[in-house]
């Protein structure tokens, strides 16, 4: 996958880090009370407080945020996150899974390929430093035991860390895969609630067989927007353009702030109704004013 972002024009505000009863047992990611830690260099970043069970302040942590934008669960594909703690300090890590319109998706889930299913709509566990972690996702927990529907839509990240520097080198991955069945697997980042954009672009190869583009758009803005997506051919004339459905915008919280915006994902020959040139072409996604997260994802492998 290749993405561009074109035009940073500012930023809006997001929901500040929630902690979900992130465990506090095992490994400590957080700093003591006496001493919160300096976030300052994380956008102006303050710390957060870190709770126990009672209730009871226990110390201070540096955050992180952000989005896997798009997740595909069931129906022959998987999805799955991996991260790992850097080598200077434990991390705190808490997974929340939407649906596509931004609303509470309960999955089941898996922890290091084991065989045993969690459900619930949130995943969180703490890691040692250098510790890796996976998590599988199955699919609905409405769907077991066999998964038959493709569940999709977003994961919310926060990462949780006793310092800014150790934050600053978390870096999470969400892979796709439809093996066996679609010899189709890859692997794409996290969307950071600090890269906020209204343009995208990335280039693709697109022939209606083994290559496919996909593309994923996450709407980061307070307002229901439409993208224009135009396609441009390898001598930069205007090949086509087509417009996304509506995507449903940050759903407002009861505490008051934000919570998860709504998620589309398409072939990009079922958003854009002419024919896509032939060889490498440009894709370039545009929101106008609004902001979002894209993924333009190059499918290589046998035609069906």
């Amino acid at each position: 996958m290749r993405m561009k972002s074109l035009h940073l024009l500012g930023l809006i505000a997001v929901a500040a880090a929630t902690i979900h009863s992130q465990p506090t047992n095992g490994a400590v990611y957080w700093s003591p009370v006496t001493s919160p830690p300096d976030c300052s260099s994380l956008a102006g970043e303050s710390p957060v407080a870190i709770t126990n069970s009672l209730g009871k302040t226990i110390g201070y942590s540096c955050y992180v945020s952000g989005t896997f934008v798009w997740l595909a669960a069931g129906g022959g594909w998987s999805s799955s996150m991996r991260v790992g703690a850097p080598a200077s300090a434990a991390i705190g890590v808490d997974y929340t899974f939407y649906d596509a319109s931004g609303n509470n998706l309960k999955l089941d889930t898996t922890s290091g390929g084991g065989s045993s299913a969690t459900s619930g709509n949130d995943v969180n566990f703490v890691l040692s430093a250098n510790q890796p972690a996976e998590i599988g996702l199955l699919g609905a927990t409405s769907d077991a035991p066999k998964y038959g529907s493709t569940a999709t839509g977003s994961v919310y990240a926060v990462f949780y860390c006793p310092d800014a520097i150790t934050c600053a080198n978390v870096l999470p991955q969400l892979l796709y895969s439809a093996l066996p069945a679609t010899p189709w697997a890859m692997s794409v980042p996290i969307s950071w609630d600090t890269e906020l954009w209204t343009e995208w672009s990335a280039e693709g190869i697109d022939d209606g067989g083994a290559r496919r583009v996909s593309l994923v758009i996450y709407n980061e803005d307070t307002t229901a927007t439409s993208f224009t997506v135009r396609v441009y051919d390898s001598t930069g004339a205007l090949a086509g353009t087509g417009t996304t459905p509506s995507i449903p915008p940050l759903q407002p919280l009861s505490i008051g702030s934000l919570g998860e915006g709504g998620t589309y994902g398409a072939l990009l020959s079922d958003v854009i109704a002419t024919r896509l040139p032939a060889g490498v072409f440009k894709v370039l996604v545009d929101g106008g004013s609004k902001y979002s997260a894209v993924e333009v994802l190059q499918f290589n492998g046998q035609s069906a």
